[in-house]
């Protein structure tokens, strides 16, 4: 079985390597002394440390079901599953929705691909942006995973009009759209509605704590009809009983003390301001590199000219001291291509500069040789 390419990239580099390649959060914005608060007063509390219950606990499903709510997708505790990650969400979802395949984006979020295809699930790619291919698709699946919030990897984020078309295909078939929210949060200028608002009874909408709090925690969660969350809550049974009871005491206790409101707008505008720093760097130091600044997310993603391998330029930087991940990894066939993800929100300014320096460099070379 393939591993990740970032996973394996991230083992192999060392602390003097910039890395541009994983989705990691900067872990300067981590709110340490909240959280460590939160753990302190949870932690005079034994149940913090004892089995709790395969859905999640109580009173973070609570919060969950009001954020919803308040988003317009009326939700109650009994439509949030909590899981170990965003990425347990979407094991446990294909294994028991994507047995006979599912609609994928092409590029598409390399975990999920990569979980779907352990699972035995087959996939059918269409090209993003094109609604009508994804509707031939989904006529005879009945089945897809979706990012409409700045799309990983592109950055790209759906339309309202792309929304609603998408979320009316799934009701006309009767189908199940499973919504990937990871970066829903993270937006530079507004937030849109949720796919699954304009399909909530057609739609898993998976999100996370990843991106927003802390990795560390594991913690993600699926939103959707009861019966819906029914099968995968037995498959998680099975698998691990139920998500760390400290991890999800934690995070409810960070959330009751009212700490998301100073937390959630201080990640929005370094990330923004660290966007627009690599995109300038991008632009004036790599000008080879052609792409379209998202308005939220983690990365910025384009198309090197000149009919350049961007997986031999990748292994050609990481040598030189610099990383990104070839666009290639995140299609179905891993195909010849010039594309390439870069992420801006873990290397500080300084280091965003010199990394598309190396990169620049490389690139360079890589012409001298051809």
């Amino acid at each position: 079985m393939k591993r990740s390419f970032i996973r394996e990239i991230l083992e192999v580099i060392d602390t003097d390597t910039i890395s541009f390649a994983g989705g990691l959060p900067d872990e300067n914005l981590f709110p340490m002394q909240a959280i460590a608060a939160s753990a302190q007063s949870v932690l005079s509390d034994p149940k913090s440390l004892q089995y709790s219950f395969s859905a999640g606990i109580s009173a973070l499903r609570d919060k969950l079901a009001a954020y919803y709510t308040a988003l317009g997708l009326e939700t109650s505790r009994e439509n949030i599953l909590i899981t170990t990650g965003a990425q347990q969400a979407l094991d446990l979802i294909s294994r028991v929705y994507f047995k006979e395949g599912s609609v994928v984006e092409a590029p598409a979020y390399l975990g999920a691909l990569n979980a779907f295809n352990a699972n035995g699930c087959p996939l059918y790619p269409y090209a993003l942006q094109n609604t009508e291919e994804f509707e031939s698709l989904f006529a005879k699946t009945k089945r897809a995973y979706i990012m409409c919030d700045f799309q990983n990897p592109t950055g790209y984020s759906y339309s309202v009009e792309e929304r609603i078309r998408i979320a009316q295909t799934a009701i006309r078939h009767e189908g199940i759209i499973v919504e990937d929210g990871a970066y829903t949060e993270l937006y530079f200028e507004e937030r849109l509605p949720m796919l699954s608002s304009f399909a909530p009874h057609h739609a898993l909408h998976v999100g996370s704590f990843s991106k927003i709090l802390a990795p560390g925690l594991r913690l993600g969660w699926i939103r959707g009809d009861a019966s819906l969350l029914q099968p995968i809550l037995a498959l998680k049974e099975r698998s691990d009983l139920h998500t760390s009871t400290l991890s999800q005491m934690v995070a409810d206790t960070f959330w009751a003390s009212g700490a998301f409101e100073e937390h959630l707008p201080k990640i929005r505008a370094l990330y923004r301001a660290k966007c627009d720093y690599l995109a300038d760097k991008l632009t004036t130091l790599l000008p080879e590199f052609v792409f379209e600044k998202p308005k939220g997310g983690m990365f910025i993603y384009g198309t090197f000219t000149g009919g350049i391998d961007a997986y031999a330029l990748a292994m050609d930087s990481l040598k030189a001291g610099a990383v990104f991940v070839p666009g290639g990894e995140f299609y179905t066939a891993t195909p010849l291509c010039s594309e390439a993800r870069f992420n801006f929100t873990h290397s500080t300014f300084e280091e965003m500069e010199r990394g598309v320096s190396i990169i620049a460099q490389t690139y360079k070379n890589t012409l001298i040789k051809r």
